[in-house]
């Protein structure tokens, strides 16, 4: 039914009859000058920064900016070479008169400059704007869902554990601005790394697929980049900032959050934090899921000018998470408390046209973790819990540059990964009565990794170039090896190399096409090497690291095809991927659970070989010079080539439509529809199993009220549709004797309200 929907879609919108713009008639017209004399300014640059539209004003200093859309968050950065520059926000009145700006004149002198303008390479990257998301989620891994081939591990109401095209865990490379984020402390991942990143501080989110964006780190199956937002320094001590607040019911999630910015043309200082609450959640058959938590969390970020070509940054934010309810597994997260200190220097030489920029970044980030079973039937014959902390450091330099067809790069990194924790029982009946026992999770284990970075982009005609090269040195070791592991060999080293190489070229003026080809190397990562027979909530089977583990390697191809038909502007991504010693856990008749009642032990392999392919889909146009619309397909397939077994945790194929557009210079009405087939193919082995499909509608609207001020509201899984998502976990037998998957909540009403100032 909705393929056919899409493709009628598709028909009307390449008729000739549909006057359709890729661009939008809203327009903002105006005038620039100066604040002194009053004359016009001609050729000032005036720029959309989110929607990247950008146009010059002429002879007279007028201008005419066309914009796709006008979203609260739109800043208009108007630049003269003589004159300090001027930011704007922008709201849907300016539609219907007559701007007029004036800028303040400023005296200096000028170095020689030369300015270089390229291509940007069409890499295989899916990118999210913040400022286009209403009532956000409190942690980042739910936002990312709204990305094509993005799913996400569900074990109850907070931690959504992002998985792209198949590859999650370690197999994601999660950074911010560049950096590696704070690493998970909890065996079963209550606490991904995504979970620790507060989205309202991130500007975008880039999602690089497959083993291409090495300049990040060792990338497997894809890297995720949160680029927070962009440090505003402006000439005179600025104020400026935003608040918001939200309610939605059925979920009871509540939040609120701020960012304040004071600024001047030396310094910039940034104050951000918010508090974060929600409870249980039913489904759309009536089933009760308990998911409450609660959240609050700070931040500071500094940047000071030392000179025109001297930067200096830090920041410092702390989150604490309580009471986490996760009904997939067999503890719920008590405490979950995260420290992250960066500081950065950056040098932009004005006398040199090789060297571009020389970054140096250091980061140290900590997470204190609490898990117990205090809230739970269980608590009545043992009372269970485990401590974790996690500690990761490092620092990274990067010089980029530019020669006379290109740029290049070179990254020096290391990072380290420590962690350490104890589970304590204590039974209260049954023949072990007064007992204790206390065992090590991770064995006080770390991991360090040496990286070294080369890569280049090279512009020629029509064609564009890329190649990148990556060395990394990984070893790894545990200081207090638990009893199972005593008389084995617990340190290892690893020599991984990486490469990635891509070429793209332009058709013509509305045709591009793109492949890249890589190699990525992933080392195996803590829990694969030293988790302590425990049990992961995949299943009742416990899990035991292996030291031995070889390192994974990824051999993948991204074919890219760009082109506009008519007003129609259409993109696919296909790739194919084939994995080498592929970690997996299988069941190990040799080893003995320490558990009661515990079927078994399954231990970390190298399971062999295993092969991905699949393809993202994308499609926009303006309809009606009114409405937007955005349609999506995307579709994964694995399976293991020795056996053709399916890999596990596999999305099915799914297509989504996405109606939005401006009525009346004041309203944004928004319609998302989703459509999730069956997935027939599973891993039974991993405690999976087939997957019913569903559709998803999600209405909502916005309303400026006045210049900054703007409310939203909407309705979400607006048919009360009782669904779950492939990849969710299953409840354990204290709330689910039959181990029913986790459903996702159904209808609920959601109402948002914020100042932009």
């Amino acid at each position: 039914m909705l393929s056919g929907l899409l493709c009628l879609i598709l028909f009307l919108f390449t008729q000739p009859g549909f006057a359709l713009e890729t661009t939008s008639t809203t327009k903002i017209q105006g005038r620039i000058s100066c604040s002194v004399t009053g004359h016009a300014i001609s050729n000032a640059h005036i720029s959309a920064e989110i929607s990247a539209v950008m146009t010059t004003s002429d002879s007279d200093g007028n201008f005419t900016l066309k914009l796709r859309d006008i979203s609260i968050e739109e800043t208009l950065l108007i630049t003269h070479i003589n004159f300090y520059p001027s930011r704007i926000p922008v709201h849907a009145t300016m539609t219907n008169g007559f701007q007029t700006i004036t800028l303040d004149p400023k005296q200096h002198g000028l170095r020689p400059v030369t300015v270089v303008s390229h291509r940007v390479m069409n890499q295989p990257v899916d990118r999210l704007q913040t400022a286009d998301a209403t009532f956000k989620p409190i942690d980042s891994g739910a936002f990312l869902m709204q990305a094509p081939n993005v799913s996400g591990v569900r074990r109850g109401g907070f931690g959504l554990d992002p998985v792209v095209r198949g590859f999650g865990n370690s197999r994601l490379n999660i950074r911010v601005d560049g950096l590696t984020s704070s690493a998970t402390a909890c065996p079963n991942r209550m606490d991904p790394p995504t979970s620790h990143i507060r989205i309202t501080d991130i500007e975008r989110v880039e999602i690089h697929h497959g083993p291409h964006a090495l300049q990040f780190g060792p990338s497997f199956g894809g890297t995720v980049n949160f680029v927070k937002h962009e440090r505003q320094q402006s000439e005179t001590l600025t104020l400026s900032g935003d608040v918001r607040a939200g309610l939605e019911s059925n979920t009871g999630h509540r939040l609120t959050d701020s960012r304040i910015s004071i600024s001047n043309q030396n310094f910039d200082i940034m104050l951000s934090g918010g508090l974060s609450s929600s409870g249980n959640y039913t489904s759309g058959d009536g089933t009760t899921t308990p998911a409450g938590f609660e959240s609050y969390d700070y931040g500071v970020d500094l940047s000071v000018n030392l000179s025109e070509a001297h930067l200096l940054s830090a920041g410092w934010s702390q989150s604490f998470v309580r009471d986490a309810d996760f009904p997939a597994l067999g503890m719920d997260m008590a405490v979950d408390d995260t420290y992250k200190i960066t500081m950065g220097y950056k040098f932009r030489p004005t006398n040199t046209r090789f060297i571009r920029q020389l970054k140096v970044n250091g980061y140290h980030n900590m997470v204190d973790h609490i898990m117990n079973n205090h809230q739970r039937e269980s608590f009545v014959m043992r009372d269970a819990e485990a401590l974790a902390e996690t500690r990761s450091t490092g620092f990274q330099m990067n010089m980029n540059g530019l020669t006379q067809t290109g740029t290049w790069t070179i990254i020096g990194s290391f990072d380290r990964v420590s962690i350490e924790g104890n589970r304590f029982v204590t039974f209260k009946t049954g023949p072990n009565a007064g007992n204790s026992t206390i065992y090590s999770l991770w064995q006080d284990s770390h991991i360090n990794n040496s990286g070294l970075y080369a890569g280049t982009e090279q512009f020629l005609g029509r064609w564009t170039i890329s190649a990148g090269l990556r060395f990394d040195h990984n070893t790894a070791d545990a200081a207090d090896p638990a009893p199972r592991f005593q008389n084995r060999a617990l340190s290892s080293e690893h020599f991984n190399i990486s490469f990635s190489g891509g070429i793209s070229h332009s058709l013509n003026s509305n045709t591009r096409i793109s492949m890249f080809a890589g190699r990525g190397v992933r080392s195996p990562d803590v829990t694969e090497r030293f988790i302590n027979f425990l049990a992961l909530g995949r299943n009742a089977f416990e899990y035991a690291g292996n030291p031995d583990l070889k390192p994974e390697a990824n051999h993948q191809v991204d074919f890219i095809f760009e082109t506009r038909v008519r007003q129609v502007n259409l993109r696919m991504n296909a790739f194919a991927a084939y994995t080498t010693n592929y970690i997996s856990a299988v069941i190990n008749p040799d080893l003995n659970p320490m558990g009661m009642g515990v079927p078994g032990v399954r231990e970390f392999i190298n399971a062999g070989d295993a092969i991905f392919t699949g393809f993202e889909f994308a499609a926009n146009s303006r309809l009606f010079d009114l409405l937007n619309v955005d349609l999506g397909a995307s579709y994964t397939f694995a399976e293991y080539t020795d056996s053709g077994d399916p890999v596990a945790e596999i999305a099915p194929f799914e297509t989504t439509m996405r109606l939005s557009g401006i009525l009346f210079n004041r309203v944004s009405p928004m319609l998302n529809v989703r459509k999730v087939f069956p997935q027939g193919r599973f891993d039974a082995a991993f405690g999976e199993e087939r997957t019913s499909g569903f559709w998803l509608v999600d209405v909502e609207a916005g309303y400026s009220i006045l210049s900054g001020l703007r409310l939203n509201a909407g309705v979400r899984n607006l048919f009360d549709e009782a669904y779950m998502e492939h990849l969710n976990r299953n409840f354990t037998p204290e709330f689910n004797t039959e181990r029913n998957k986790l459903m996702e909540p159904g209808r609920r009403v959601f109402v948002e309200i914020s100042y932009r100032f």
